[in-house]
């Protein structure tokens, strides 16, 4: 994977967000609500087993499905791998907690799809993900997560990894 893949995604994402950055700051007596967020970052994970990293992006989309309830995100990274593209597509079922007006906090677990387009493990695989998600908006419409995760997939047995996304999210 090319070396410009980091900067490319950075540009993107600011480019993506530029509108909703340049939004007003959230005041005090608003409460935004969005039912639809797309985000456009980053994504790196270790391979617990051989501590082998795997950088490269990742989008989502989120929805509210239930108010206070339920957001089920949709998220899809490209990751280098050992000569390799690893593509992992996941869907998590999300539990939000509101800390403040522009900090959110999720609890998700979900299922996930790993394809591995060339290499020795080249194939799918299937797993599942959990994730702890942080979100900060201190715009109107944008703002920013970092998610750490952990998934388990099963290829030959159990692969364990330990991961994270993050970058600029818009949210209507």
């Amino acid at each position: 994977m090319s070396a410009r893949w980091p900067l490319f995604v950075l540009f993107a994402s600011a480019s993506l967000s530029s509108s909703a950055l340049a939004s007003e700051p959230h005041s005090e007596d608003e409460d935004v609500d969005r039912t639809l967020v797309v985000g456009l970052g980053g994504a790196a994970e270790v391979e617990v087993a051989d501590g082998t990293l795997c950088p490269g992006g990742n989008i989502f989309v989120e929805w509210d499905a239930v108010e206070n309830g339920l957001e089920l995100e949709l998220g899809v990274s490209a990751l280098g791998a050992e000569n390799a593209l690893q593509v992992p597509v996941d869907l998590l079922f999300k539990k939000p907690f509101r800390l403040t007006r522009w900090v959110e906090f999720m609890v998700g677990l979900g299922p996930e799809i790993v394809t591995t387009f060339n290499g020795p493990t080249k194939g799918t695989r299937f797993g599942g993900e959990a994730a702890l998600d942080f979100m900060f908006w201190p715009w109107q419409r944008g703002g920013f997560w970092i998610e750490p995760s952990c998934d388990v997939v099963f290829q030959d047995g159990v692969s364990l990894g330990i991961g994270s996304t993050g970058g600029i999210m818009v949210g209507w």
